[in-house]
């Protein structure tokens, strides 16, 4: 039984999620190039972001940082 993760990968991740959410609000805004009632919600997620990312600062910062470790075998 050992020898079937004798090839695994363990990945230590870790990321920061006010970040992770603006990139994701970023690639929504590229794919919807036209439309202009979805762009104005993308517009008020943003801001949403920041209100987020200002109340996550100074003692709380810690709070935006997530760490994950997965397992891969081959």
């Amino acid at each position: 039984m050992a020898e079937d993760y004798q090839s695994s990968t363990v990945i230590d991740t870790e990321f920061d999620v006010i970040d992770e959410l603006r990139q994701a609000v970023e690639d929504i805004v590229k794919a919807l190039p036209g439309d202009k009632e979805l762009l104005d919600k993308t517009d008020y997620i943003k801001f949403l972001i920041k209100e987020l990312e200002d109340g996550l600062s100074g003692e709380y910062e810690v709070l935006r940082r997530r760490r994950f470790i997965t397992k891969k075998s081959e």
